[in-house]
């Protein structure tokens, strides 16, 4: 699934309705809430993708773990050594901040998580998220 910034991963498009976006993965789904101040999180566990709605219940958020293949720009990110994936992603202009949990790029809307140094997720936000 290919990341186009703050626009879309994939065919999931941010601002996708919440039954638009099932109806584009067409795989099982479940939902939780992370806090309880949130609304449901849909969760396609068996291939790897969470999506995450506004208060209208349009796509917000996408996380991205195994077995998802999400790219930008045709890097890889999941499985890798995170210092490998910052210096692709400096390769083509995007410089990343570094945490203890992972790295975010926010030129382009994307963080990894990777507190052990290698990419387990891939976050993936709409315009405005974290305004």
């Amino acid at each position: 699934m290919e990341i186009t910034p703050f626009s879309s991963v994939g065919m999931l498009a941010f601002g996708d309705v919440r039954k638009d976006a099932r109806g584009k993965l067409n795989a099982k789904f479940s939902t939780f809430q992370k806090d309880s101040d949130e609304n449901e999180t849909d969760a396609f566990d068996d291939i790897g993708l969470h999506l995450y709605y506004d208060d209208d219940g349009q796509l917000e958020f996408v996380e991205g773990f195994e077995p998802v293949d999400i790219t930008f720009r045709g890097i890889r990110f999941l499985d890798r050594d995170v210092t490998s994936v910052m210096r692709d992603m400096s390769a083509i202009g995007s410089n990343g901040t570094r945490s203890d949990s992972g790295v975010k790029f926010p030129d382009v809307g994307i963080a990894l998580y990777a507190p052990s140094g290698v990419v387990e997720g891939v976050a993936v936000h709409r315009k405005g998220y974290n305004d």
